[in-house]
């Protein structure tokens, strides 16, 4: 079952949170603790909005999905899901969020998908198409986020990050709903917000050079972040 962890908090402790996730979710992909992940920033400029938030949205497979689903997840799901991963996400809660302002609400992600957000609709693609580019977008983000070239900045260009980028999306993703769609959560993920149409310039013009290497200073600028 995918289950949306939603700390509502600031654009700074949401980034403090999604660097703090990073090992979690590779550590639990690899125990088949959860089989996908969703992770995207929700926020707009200072001050901040109520709704703003990180999802952090995980496929459970110990967890069963109800017969009757509503918004909320009920008891009876919070006691399946494993113990590690409900005490994670208690003490990044914790240690991250202001308690006065602060919240964090566990949402059914497919229900919230379809009766909620209509995501059918605004994306013009299935529950099943939704849950693979999203997941496989946030995959293609924390597997560049990991990458020795981020950690120690040594990325030649903008040029060679983008055609990474795409590079990773075209070998995951078939059709071109799932392509775009999935370089939206890929950007998303990386906090490289509203950078879609440069990757795509930057990886495609073959004359396309910004010796400012605008990607990389913003990738370099969160990644910096305490």
């Amino acid at each position: 079952m995918w289950i949306h962890y939603n700390f509502l908090c600031d654009k700074y402790a949401q980034i403090k949170i999604h660097k703090k996730m990073r090992p979690k979710i590779l550590l639990w992909s690899k125990d088949m603790k959860i089989d996908g992940v969703v992770m995207t920033y929700h926020s707009g400029l200072l001050p901040r909005t109520p709704t703003d938030s990180l999802y952090v949205c995980l496929n459970i497979p110990i967890v069963n999905t109800p017969t009757f689903r509503s918004k909320i997840i009920s008891e009876s799901t919070i006691k399946q899901i494993p113990e590690e991963i409900k005490t994670t996400m208690q003490v990044l809660f914790l240690e991250n969020l202001n308690l006065e302002t602060d919240s964090l609400e566990l949402i059914d992600y497919e229900f919230e998908l379809l009766h909620i957000t209509n995501a059918p609709t605004k994306y013009n693609a299935s529950l099943e198409e939704i849950l693979n580019f999203a997941s496989k977008g946030t995959e293609i983000a924390l597997e560049l986020l990991n990458d020795d070239r981020t950690k120690n900045k040594i990325w030649s260009t903008d040029k060679n990050l983008s055609e990474t980028i795409l590079r990773l999306i075209n070998q995951r993703l078939t059709t071109q709903i799932e392509k775009k769609q999935g370089l939206h959560f890929v950007c998303n993920s990386m906090a490289l917000f509203g950078c879609e149409e440069y990757v795509q310039s930057s990886a495609n013009t073959n004359t396309f050079n910004n010796p400012n290497n605008p990607l990389l200073k913003r990738l370099y600028a969160v990644e910096e972040f305490p």
